[in-house]
């Protein structure tokens, strides 16, 4: 069994770390824009590891890459950039995919447009579209629940980080402003709806030690995949709370400023966003948006909320998932949850228990109960679970 795994960063590079000295049996390739840096992993994980050159903008390359490959795992980002030149590339080769694509518009442009799902059917392929945590294991969390209920009308889903933008790569600011700086999609009404990037302001109440936290609409590709897959959905909402409230305000800020766009200004050379993933990563940007966290927790908190009828009675269940921050940076630091998340689907796929065929997502084609189990017995992470009847008959 082959699997290439593009993009080297720190999801790739800890994703491959933790799939080789759990399965000897593959072949794995290693590929990245940088060969020294595809390299220098491989050397690390062993002779059972090859190292490529990897540029996904070129559909030559990539082809020459996937010949004889099994499974391509794609963890190049942005993901609105490089997800569909390696699908098409998959298709192309009749090799299956799985990615961690966390940009809604992205995830629109697959699942609003049925060719993509018909193409991959066509080529025998699964494609499966966001398997990081978010997406990925939200949208696991999300079906879990659903299944519980006889009818699903709502889910909620939201996110609670502290707001600590020095710990945040260069790509991951990319990412944040391209998912909450103009418009992004919901499910409002039993439609896809453009809302305001940042708006939809909502206090959303977490288990302890957290709180209640003002959050606010971001991109995301669960408000698109969710209503595709869970039949009568009439709302998919998708937050995200930076704490304390200070944090959210610089955001806030950040974005009216025009700090997320990516236009390279004239004279200058370099993008609003490209100066502000520089600055935020660098000791006086650290300084200048620094926040008091003395009164909050050292940890990430996801809430999926799903609302719906069993027995004739309205139901609203709630699944937290609570993750503690290291106190200290390690190259395996479980800070992100993506690379576990995402070698856990690799390993379903492996032991062939992603079911389906064509365009997918995680919450269609993969085993809930047993991925959500899994993943909190590896990472330690506190799952907390609530659930809500409201019986209007019982003293009628």
């Amino acid at each position: 069994m082959k699997v290439l795994l593009l993009g080297c960063g720190n999801v790739g590079a800890n994703v491959a770390r933790q799939l080789v000295p759990r399965h000897p049996e593959l072949e794995c390739v290693v590929g990245d824009l940088d060969l020294a840096v595809a390299e220098q992993l491989a050397a690390e994980l062993g002779p059972r590891v090859r190292a490529v050159a990897a540029d996904v903008r070129d559909p030559a390359r990539l082809d020459e890459l996937l010949d004889g490959v099994d499974l391509v795992f794609n963890a190049v980002g942005p993901f609105y950039r490089s997800a569909v030149p390696v699908i098409e590339a998959a298709l192309r080769a009749r090799v299956d995919y799985l990615d961690i694509n966390d940009d809604h518009d992205v995830a629109e442009q697959l699942f609003l447009d049925p060719s993509w799902h018909q193409r991959a059917v066509d080529a025998g392929i699964k494609l499966v579209i966001g398997c990081g945590s978010t997406p990925g294991l939200t949208n696991v969390m999300a079906r879990l629940l659903a299944d519980r209920l006889d009818r699903v009308r709502e889910i909620h889903l939201a996110t609670a980080v502290p707001f600590v933008p020095g710990l945040l790569s260069p790509a991951v600011v990319d990412h944040m402003m391209h998912i909450t700086a103009g418009e992004v999609v919901q499910f409002v009404d039993g439609e896809y709806r453009k809302m305001p990037g940042w708006g939809g302001r909502l206090e959303v109440p977490y288990a302890a030690p957290f709180k209640a936290y003002p959050s606010f609409f971001i991109g995301h590709g669960e408000t698109v995949t969710l209503p595709h897959f869970i039949s009568g959905l009439e709302q998919v909402t998708n937050r995200i709370a930076f704490f304390p409230e200070a944090g959210a305000q610089i955001w806030r800020s950040l974005i009216d400023l025009g700090l997320g766009n990516p236009e390279v200004i004239e004279g200058l050379g370099i993008s609003p966003l490209k100066f502000l993933t520089r600055h935020l990563a660098s000791e006086a940007g650290a300084r200048s948006v620094g926040v008091d966290l003395s009164d909050e927790p050292w940890a990430v908190a996801s809430r999926v909320e799903v609302v719906g009828e069993r027995d004739g009675a309205e139901v609203r269940c709630v699944l937290e998932h609570h993750l503690d921050l290291p106190t200290e940076q390690a190259e395996d630091s479980t800070a992100d949850p993506t690379p576990t998340c995402a070698r856990l689907a690799i390993e379903a796929w492996l032991a062939g228990g992603v079911t389906g065929q064509g365009l997918l997502a995680p919450e269609v084609c993969l085993d809930a109960e047993a991925y959500v189990r899994a993943f909190a017995g590896e990472t330690g992470g506190r799952l907390i679970e609530s659930e809500t009847v409201l019986r209007r008959d019982r003293y009628a």
